[in-house]
């Protein structure tokens, strides 16, 4: 015969055994699992998000390393090398590119080909 996991006590021992720490941390156990099983899964949950924050901090430490704020020289000097615009001159460097040497060339068709003409 096995008792499980229950210790044997005499009427004694099992009054002095409620009446201890350990006893009525047992009892209070067996009316409410959720200290067995709720309350470790939810500090697992509650720590492991304090853990991953970590991780995904890092994530957004080096976006805001690629964007930083400027400051005034940086962008006096930025401003100095600077290209200036205008738009009619990008207009006529633009069409500048259509004055390059070359022709259109047919390129022969198949047999049964159409031309495509509309």
């Amino acid at each position: 015969m096995s008792f499980g996991g229950k210790k044997f006590r005499s009427k004694r021992q099992q009054l002095a055994y409620e009446a201890s720490l350990a006893g009525r941390y047992q009892k209070h156990m067996n009316k409410n699992p959720f200290l067995w099983f709720g309350l470790p899964f939810c500090s697992v949950i509650v720590l492991g998000s304090f853990w991953l924050s970590e991780f995904t901090a890092v994530r957004y430490q080096q976006k805001d390393q690629k964007v930083q704020e400027m400051k005034e020289d940086d962008l006096v000097k930025m401003k100095a090398n600077q290209r200036q615009f205008d738009i009619k001159e990008e207009y006529y460097r633009l069409q500048g590119l259509g004055e390059q040497d070359w022709e259109p060339k047919r390129i022969p068709r198949f047999k049964g080909e159409s031309e495509n003409v509309w």
